[in-house]
C-alpha cells in the first residue's frame, strides 16, 4: 500500500500488542512502532494517548485517528485496510464467528494466561495460581476440540480470529513453566494449528521482533 501514510503503533513488551503487529504485517500497512517499558505507559506523553495507560495505541494519519484498546485495533484496521478479506471475510456467519473468537481470546485466553503469570511472579499464590492453571487447561481443550476436524477456527483459511492467539499461544512455557502440557500429546489439534500458523513470515517476524524488544529488561520471572 504505498500511497498509505505509515500508522504509529504504540506497543510494549507484553503479549497484548503483538497481536495487532501480526495483522499489520499480514496486511503490509506500512506502520513503526514504538516500544514502551510498563513505567513510562503511566508518564503524561502516553496518557495523553490512552488516558487508561495501556498499550497498544495506533495513530494512524490516514484517518487522523487514535485508538487505544486491542480489540478495537484490530476491527478497525481489518474494516480499513483488510479490503481484499486477505485475513478476515464477506459472509455475516463468518464475520460473526470471527469476532466470536476474537473475543474469546480477548476476555478468556488472555486474561487466564495472565493471571497465571500475575500469581507466580507478581504476587505469589500457590493456590490462585493453581486455580487459573486449570481453567487455562479447559481452554486449552475448548480450542482443541474446536479444531479437532478443521485446520482454522473459521472457514478455509487463517485469519485475524486465529493469528490473534498468537502471542499468548508462544509464552504458554515461559508463564506456566513445570505445569506447561505435552502440547503434541494431550492437544494435538492444537498444537497442529499453532504450528501451522508459526510458517507464516508475518507471525515469524512479529515473534522475533518481540524478542528483540523484551531483550535487556527486566521483566518477572526472567533471567
Amino acid at each position: 500500500m504505498p500511497s498509505l501514510k505509515t500508522i504509529v503503533l504504540h506497543s510494549h513488551p507484553g503479549p497484548n500488542p503483538w497481536k495487532v503487529t501480526i495483522l499489520l504485517e499480514e496486511l503490509n500497512v506500512p506502520f513503526t512502532t514504538k516500544v514502551y517499558t510498563t513505567p513510562e505507559l503511566k508518564q503524561p506523553t502516553f496518557l495523553a494517548l490512552n488516558r487508561n495507560g495501556m498499550a497498544p495505541v495506533i495513530e494512524d494519519p490516514n484517518t487522523s485517528l487514535v485508538l487505544a484498546e486491542s480489540g478495537a485495533i484490530m476491527d478497525y484496521l481489518l474494516e480499513q485496510y483488510d479490503k481484499e478479506k486477505l485475513i478476515s471475510f464477506t459472509s455475516l456467519l463468518e464475520i460473526y464467528h470471527m469476532k466470536q473468537w476474537l473475543q474469546f481470546q480477548t476476555t478468556t485466553q488472555g486474561p487466564t494466561l495472565q493471571h497465571i503469570f500475575h500469581w507466580a511472579f507478581i504476587d505469589s499464590n500457590p493456590a490462585a495460581r493453581a486455580g487459573y492453571v486449570n481453567d487455562f487447561r479447559r481452554v486449552l481443550q475448548v480450542l482443541n476440540d474446536e479444531l479437532a476436524d478443521k485446520r482454522w477456527l473459521v472457514g478455509d483459511k487463517c485469519s485475524a480470529a486465529d493469528l490473534s492467539f498468537v502471542p499468548f499461544h508462544n509464552g504458554i512455557g515461559f508463564v506456566m513453566r513445570d505445569d506447561k502440557p505435552d502440547m503434541e500429546l494431550e492437544f494435538p489439534h492444537l498444537d497442529a494449528w499453532f504450528k501451522r500458523m508459526l510458517q507464516r513470515p508475518a507471525v515469524q517476524k512479529v515473534l522475533a521482533d518481540r524478542e528483540e524488544a523484551l531483550k535487556g529488561l527486566a521483566l518477572p520471572g526472567g533471567n
